[in-house]
This record gives structure tokens, C-alpha cells and sequence, in this order.
């Protein structure tokens, strides 16, 4: 059972929810709807007691790692805000980040080990001590480990020292994956690392020199990478005047409010961002936009005989053709092919709406590819290397699994599945890990505060610590040109009864007598500081004196975790241009010349949609979707303000509503090959036609859908791992 929450705690959090809020854009309703609340449950707002303080700290809601000035009275968090002149959050924070102080007391939360069970659709939980709950798992570990079964971590945010630790404990099993999602905001850089011959990386989007980013999908001013980053770039150029002012274009089949923001929208039928793609690198080469001698020096398979080159790829996709299989207008396709070659340095850049989860496998590499011929890898402007984060040096010599997609784990080989920051940033559909467990055998263990989501899901939940109950690390943000490291001081302090995902790996090393040295995260931290400061790279940012020092002028390690415990943001130096080494632009497969022509031409996903079907295109905002739970307060507001949309709320244009007998809004019934669901139905000018959009986000108390009642569950899953397009149907009740 999840944790019972007591008079004496939403006492707590609620007076901290009506001081805090005096010093935010939202206060007085808030009070409004606490007022409403403490008439109709436990909700009785009351001040904590004690003197005011200001202390630092950077969000662990997301790899973000946003800055946090936290006000206190009592030495309790009432209220958060940004902080000014963060390097990477300048000022900014999302409104989750505004009350994830709340979220130690969210209704779902969980503080002891549970054991879940599953009868006639129903979730039965079991509460256990630690030790009971390590008596029950290590055995299984074992048995997976003497029968060579997969032993798997899906850890949701790679690039952590416990995410060192993971790949070290999977060491020690005959048979192990380490499991990413590489759907997320790299997806395009980890494809073009995939393409070289040699080792080149890792990469970042050096976005404060860019002049044109051709964004496929991508999130950038929902909170993409570093909320409000991009936004920050356009307004500074803007104030400066500066002439080489960044251009997005936008390329998404759905109106969202980066679509609306760009400076250009291109609205294309969903799934024909391959095509799309192949046919911009068309008029590229076509036009001698770019320099073919050169990257047939760079690229084996740029042309060559027989037939299969890139070339003779994408001479197949001529404007036309594409304009065809996209909606858009051909001379919008040459226009936009021009725009990033003239107005260069251009980034193409993939990612898709975290709702939607990944674009797939060929549209990411046919982007990846545009990157080549634009010249935009390894220079000024472009896609660069940076250099990666110094690991401890305990960790040095641990050998480091790969990342494995999900999609590329064989099914039902997996006996031990753990799930770390397992929605942190993207949906997640249980069905693409349930299809990987062992049948009947299969054990998940979810290391999360709260019994939502996946952690629904599992067989085990161990409870962690809640968003600023514990030190937690704050790395490199996705597509950040530098490296950059932060500590996430705790605001909170956390029960008893939580178990840190470092401290359950050294119990279960001791439970099946591992070769292990035991580290705590305060440890491992260390550790990650001692490297830093042993090998006198970049600067740190202090505050609250919103300073920079330089880290070769800090005279120990103990001088910076002072420096860090105290909330600080690291930043390294900016690595130097580095050439781009030889690849091949269609992969290593052999077989990616096919699938790259199938998949521009038609989408797998479509290739069995039936006459009438409409197409099922789910979608959510980073922060409610991949963190699993929002503040109930915060939810509230949500509903009332229209700021985002709430699950399982589908829309319709009007006209597509209207051949399908559905002209008003209302209760309806959504249909896919694997169930049904409920949805409230909103007739929308600005959803496309013959689409039905469905919402991933939190319900209105704060919590993720409840079990099988989640719009991914209706998701059909590709052969990559992709879920973005399904055909469905929808009828009034």
C-alpha cells in the first residue's frame, strides 16, 4: 500500500503551498482552490513556524538540473523560483519545477517496500520491510544469474555516477542489458554517432551560433533540453540586433505551441518525416547545395556504383513526389532546402513530441544524414563534440555496457528487469517491456517515490527518495554543447524508510556475495567531484553571488563539494572543432537502402490502415508525461487554465467529426486493435484531418493514469520501438 499520508503532513504541505505561492504568477488562485479544497477533505492550510531563508538547489525533476532558489521558513521549502543568471536555466524554471516541493507528499506516494499482485484487474499491494523485500528478490537474481536469464536496468537518465554503478552491477551477470530509450532529445546525435567509422563524440548543438534549426518534432520551446534555453537565444540576438538571428522551422504534423512560436511551421501528414527528409537532401544535392566532392570523400556510399548509394536513394524522392506523400507544397520543400543551405550554419534536428515517443530508426538517420550535407558537423554553429564528464576513479577501470535499445533486447529473455528514472522525459508504453519479460517468470523491481506509471507495473517497488529529500546529480542536458555537472542539495528531509537505488545495489551485491565494493550516493558524488577537481577543467557558478570560479584556482576536492553542496553549476570548457571522420550516410546495414525507400514512401505504421480508419496520434508535454506525477495543486490549476491538456481527452477536427457521426463535443469510445477507452471528446480546427489527438498527461489528482488505462496502452508498437501512429476508431456512448 502506498504511504498514509497524515493530518499532521498536508498540514505541511499546504501551508507551505499558500506562503509559497504569494511569490509566484499564480497565488491567488491557488488559495481559491485550497480554500475550496479544505471544505471538501483533509486540506487545512497552516504557516510553518521559524525564521526565513533562502538556500540553492537545482531541480531533479528532469536532466535539466534547473537552478532553484528555494524560500524557507522553518527550514521548510515554501516556495521555489528560478535563478537569475544560471548558466543553463537562466532564471527559468517550468511550473513543475515551481511546486516539486510538493511532491514529497504527493497522494501516491510510497515509503516502504511493496510487494504488487494482480487479481481480476485489480492492484494488490503488500507492504515489506527492506529485508523482506531483499529476501524475496536476491533468489530470483540468482536464479538468473546460474541459468544465464537477462538481467536488464532501464535507466531513464544515463551519464550519472549511479548510472556507472548500474552498468557495473550488470557486469557481474553472464547476461545483462542496460537498457535507454533513444527516442529522447539525442536520438539525432546518437544516430550520427552510429554512422561514423570511427569513435566521435560525445555531441552537442552549439545553438548560440546557429543560424537556421530545421526541427523535426522537436519540443524546443516545450521544455526541450533546458526550459526556456532556445527562448533565452532569440531573445538575446533580438536585443542585440543581431542580423544572424536564429530561424526554427518547424516540421510537425500536430498544431503544438513550438509550431505555433517558430518562425515557420511546416504541417506535414503524420509519419512523413522520412520522406520529408530524404527529399530536402533531393534538392540539396540536386541544386549543388552542397559539395560533392567532399563528401564523397567523407562518405563510401555517398555515390558509387550499383545502384545503392544515398544518392541514388534520394533521387527517388523528388519534390514532387514528396510533396505528394507530406501535403506540403513542392515549392515549400525546395524553399526550405534553400533557407538551411543559404542561411547557414543549419541544424537539422529530430526528437519528436514526448507524448508521441520516438520518430524511428530510418527518419532519425535520413535527419542525421541532412546534417552531413548541410557541412553542419564539427563546426561553429553546428552539431560539436564535447568532451565527456570525468567519472570517478573508482569507476575508471569498471567495464561500461553500452546502451541497448529496448527495441533491440530479444523477447521474453529478460528474468530481472529494474526501472530507474524509468519515465523521466519520455511515455513509455508498458507493453514494449512487458513483450521483453519471461513469461510468468519475468520480475520487475521499480526503484520510484510513488506507486504511478510503470511502477504500477512491477512486481516490487522500492521506495526512493522524493524530489529534494536527498543529494541527487544533475549532468549534462541533452543536445548542451559543453558538459555540465550539478548537485541537487536536499531541501526535505526524507523518512526513514527510503532506500537510495546506490544503497539497494550494495545490499543485493551482499545478498548474493558479488565481488562489490560498496559506495553510497554521497559516495559516488565524491567521487564524480574529485575528478573534476583532479583534472582542473571549466568553471563553477556560484550562488547566491552569481559568480563564476575558475576550477583550477579551488584548492581541494573537499573545497568544491563545499562549493557544490551549497548549490553550484559546473560548465566545461568548449572542445575545438573537430572534422567530422568518414562514415556511411545509410548506416552499416546493408539493408537500410530498403528500409530508408519504404519508410519514406509510406510509414509501416500506415501500411495496414483500413478505408475509414482514423489515426491515433498521442502526444504530452515533457514535464507532465515523463515525470510521472505533477503537485495536486498545480494539476488543479492546470484543468482551469487551459496551460495543458489532461488525459485521456481526445480531439477531433470538425469535419472529420462530422463524416464519422461525431459533431459535438462529449463522452466517446476509442478503438484500436488492442482495447478500448473512454475519452472526453473536443471537436478542434486545429487538429488535422483524419487524425484523433489523445493527451498523455497526469489525471486530475496529480497522478498518471491509472492501470490499463492509459491511451499508450492502445498504441501499436513497431519493429523499432516506435508507437506514434496507430489506426483507431471513435464512436459516441
Amino acid at each position: 500500500m502506498a504511504i498514509n499520508i497524515t493530518r499532521r503532513d498536508l498540514l505541511k504541505l499546504a501551508g507551505g503551498s499558500v506562503l509559497g505561492f504569494l511569490f509566484t504568477p499564480v497565488p491567488w488562485k491557488t488559495l481559491d482552490d485550497l480554500a475550496i479544497w479544505t471544505q471538501t477533505g483533509p486540506w487545512v492550510p497552516k504557516l510553518p513556524q521559524g525564521e526565513p531563508a533562502t538556500r540553492f538547489s537545482a531541480c531533479p525533476l528532469c536532466p535539466a538540473a534547473c537552478g532553484v532558489r528555494a524560500r524557507c521558513l522553518g527550514g521548510q521549502p515554501v516556495s521555489l523560483t528560478g535563478v537569475a543568471g544560471h548558466p543553463l536555466s537562466h532564471g527559468g524554471l517550468c511550473p513543475l519545477g515551481l511546486a516539486a516541493h510538493h511532491l514529497a507528499y504527493h497522494p501516491q506516494r510510497v515509503v516502504q517496500p511493496l510487494r504488487l499482485t494482480r487479481a481480476h484487474g485489480q492492484l494488490q499491494t503488500t507492504p515489506l520491510t527492506l529485508e523482506q523485500a531483499l529476501a524475496e528478490i536476491a533468489p530470483v537474481l540468482a536464479e538468473a544469474k546460474s541459468s544465464g536469464e537477462y538481467v536488464a536496468v532501464l535507466d531513464q537518465q544515463p551519464g550519472r555516477m549511479l548510472s556507472q554503478r548500474y552498468q557495473q552491477f550488470l557486469g557481474l551477470f553472464p547476461r545483462a542489458a542496460y537498457l535507454g530509450n533513444d527516442g529522447g532529445e539525442g536520438a539525432t546525435l546518437t544516430t550520427l554517432q552510429s554512422l561514423c567509422e570511427q569513435p566521435y563524440g560525445p555531441l552537442g548543438l552549439d545553438l548560440e551560433n546557429t543560424a537556421t534549426l530545421l526541427s523535426f518534432g522537436a519540443p524546443l520551446l516545450e521544455g526541450w533540453g533546458t526550459p526556456g534555453h532556445i527562448n533565452h537565444l532569440r531573445r538575446l540576438q533580438a536585443e542585440n540586433g543581431n542580423d544572424r538571428r536564429l530561424q526554427l522551422i518547424q516540421i510537425e504534423a500536430r498544431q503544438s505551441r513550438t509550431a505555433l512560436q517558430s518562425d515557420t511551421w511546416l504541417p506535414i501528414k503524420p509519419g512523413s518525416e522520412t520522406a520529408l527528409a530524404l527529399g530536402l537532401a533531393q534538392v540539396l544535392i540536386s541544386e549543388s547545395w552542397c559539395d560533392r566532392r567532399r563528401l564523397q570523400q567523407r562518405a563510401d556510399d555517398f555515390q558509387c556504383d550499383g545502384g545503392r548509394s544515398f544518392c541514388d536513394l534520394v533521387a527517388d524522392f523528388t519534390p514532387a513526389r514528396v510533396a505528394a506523400i507530406t501535403g506540403l507544397h513542392a515549392e515549400i520543400i525546395v524553399a526550405t532546402a534553400r533557407q538551411a543551405a543559404q542561411h547557414a550554419p543549419a541544424i537539422a534536428l529530430g526528437g519528436s513530441d514526448p507524448g508521441a515517443g520516438p520518430l524511428g530508426t530510418m527518419a532519425e538517420l535520413a535527419i542525421a544524414s541532412l546534417n552531413v550535407l548541410l557541412d553542419s558537423v564539427g563546426v561553429t554553429g553546428g552539431i560539436v563534440p564535447r568532451r565527456a564528464l570525468p567519472v570517478g576513479e573508482e569507476l575508471q577501470s569498471a567495464a561500461a555496457l553500452p546502451i541497448t535499445n529496448i527495441a533491440d533486447l530479444p523477447e521474453r529473455s529478460v528474468r530481472v528487469l529494474f526501472l530507474d528514472a524509468a519515465q523521466s522525459g519520455y511515455a513509455l508504453p508498458w507493453q514494449l517491456l512487458e513483450r521483453k519479460l519471461i513469461p510468468e517468470t519475468g520480475c520487475v523491481i521499480s526503484l520510484s517515490p510513488y506507486l504511478t506509471g510503470l511502477a504500477q507495473h512491477a512486481n516490487y517497488v522500492i521506495p526512493a527518495p522524493a524530489p529534494f529529500e536527498a543529494l541527487q546529480e544533475g549532468v549534462t542536458p541533452g543536445g548542451a554543447a559543453v558538459a555540465s555537472f550539478t548537485i541537487s542539495p536536499p531541501l526535505l528531509a526524507a523518512p526513514a524508510t527510503v532506500v537510495e537505488p546506490a544503497e539497494l545495489l550494495n545490499h543485493l551485491a551482499a545478498a548474493l556475495a558479488l565481488n562489490w565494493t560498496s559506495f553510497t550516493a554521497a559516495d559516488l558524488l565524491r567521487q564524480r567531484v574529485a575528478a573534476l577537481q583532479q583534472a582542473s577543467r571549466g568553471r563553477v557558478f556560484t550562488f547566491p553571488e552569481e559568480q563564476w570560479q575558475e576550477v583550477a584556482a579551488v584548492g581541494s576536492a573537499e573545497q568544491l563539494w563545499e562549493i557544490f553542496a551549497s548549490g553550484a553549476c559546473w560548465q566545461d570548457e568548449t572542445t575545438p572543432a573537430a572534422r567530422l571522420p568518414r562514415l556511411r550516410l545509410l548506416g552499416k546495414s546493408s539493408e537500410n537502402f530498403e528500409r530508408l525507400r519504404t519508410a519514406g514512401a509510406s510509414p509501416p505504421a500506415l501500411q495496414n490502415q483500413t478505408a475509414g480508419s482514423l489515426l491515433l496520434l498521442p502526444f504530452g508535454w515533457r514535464g507532465a508525461v515523463g515525470n510521472g506525477q505533477v503537485s495536486p495543486v498545480l494539476s488543479k490549476i492546470y484543468q482551469e487554465s487551459g496551460l495543458h491538456e489532461l488525459a485521456n481527452h481526445a480531439y477531433l477536427n470538425p469535419a472529420t467529426g462530422r463524416s464519422h457521426g461525431l459533431e459535438s463535443d462529449g463522452p466517446a469510445l476509442l478503438q484500436t486493435p488492442a482495447g478500448n477507452l473512454r475519452v472526453q471528446l473536443h471537436l478542434d480546427r486545429a487538429v488535422p484531418p483524419g487524425v484523433v489527438q489523445v493527451a498523455v498527461a497526469p489525471l486530475p489528482n496529480g497522478s498518471t493514469n491509472e492501470l490499463n488505462e492509459n491511451v499508450l496502452a492502445l498504441c501499436a508498437l513497431q519493429a523499432d520501438g516506435t508507437w506514434r501512429l496507430t489506426p483507431a476508431q471513435v464512436a459516441k456512448v
